[in-house]
């Protein structure tokens, strides 16, 4: 199918109108922020990949998203990862929103980078094209980073591109705050794999994968945990 070809809407599915797709996502409606509506208390699983290297002080995942048919018209699919220095939501985190941005008000396409303590949002930042997803077939790909340096927790957006956005995550999607922490050692791709979803409309994206882990020590790159993690699959009867 050509990439080109724009949308076509099933008439056949209930249509939402954009605010009712924010709530259906965020779930708002009880005054949660975006990522506690469904972000669960998995059991831990520490990195364990210093091989003698030294603390993990930075983390790279790399995501891959096929876009089946959108419908920009009800703005959707609408699809978000999350990232976490530990496997629990006591603290600082990351949300990573694609097709709209859900702080502090809701606005359809483009992306949104948003870091949150605890239930709080602290920062968010946005890339400047708001296009909705439009292209049939339409792949994206981007990594996840985060990093510690100098009491500072980094979280950034890198290596995006897709057929809507075009490349994006060159340095415009960054977020950075204090913390106590000096090392990444308790993150999880397991928590990051488990609290990432398609919020709205699911059945238009045809597969999303967490495909890679990098870890990195002041030393340099750790270790590559290249084992996919399928958050996905859709493969309609045609």
């Amino acid at each position: 199918m050509s990439n080109q070809q724009p949308a076509i809407s099933n008439q056949q599915l209930p249509r939402f109108d954009r605010r009712t797709a924010c709530r259906k996502l965020a779930g708002f409606a009880s005054g949660f922020p975006l990522a506690a509506s469904w972000l669960s208390a998995i059991q831990p699983v520490f990195a364990d990949n210093d091989g003698g290297n030294g603390n993990t002080i930075r983390i790279e995942e790399d995501w891959y998203v096929k876009i089946g048919t959108p419908d920009p018209n009800s703005d959707s699919p609408q699809i978000t990862s999350v990232i976490a220095p530990s496997w629990t939501l006591n603290g600082k985190y990351a949300v990573f929103d694609m097709n709209c941005a859900t702080q502090p008000d809701f606005s359809a396409g483009g992306v949104q980078l948003q870091l949150w303590q605890n239930d709080d949002i602290v920062q968010t930042k946005s890339n400047t094209n708001w296009a909705s997803l439009q292209y049939v077939d339409e792949e994206i790909r981007y990594t996840s980073a985060m990093s510690i340096q100098d009491d500072k927790l980094t979280f950034e957006i890198t290596n995006g591109s897709s057929q809507t956005w075009g490349t994006f995550g060159t340095g415009e999607i960054k977020l950075q705050i204090s913390t106590w922490r000096n090392n990444l050692n308790q993150y999880s791709p397991e928590f990051s794999a488990e609290n990432s979803r398609i919020g709205f409309a699911s059945h238009r994206v045809r597969r999303f994968i967490l495909e890679r882990v990098r870890y990195y020590s002041v030393s340099g790159l750790q270790n590559t945990d290249d084992t996919p993690r399928v958050l996905h699959s859709y493969d309609p009867v045609t």
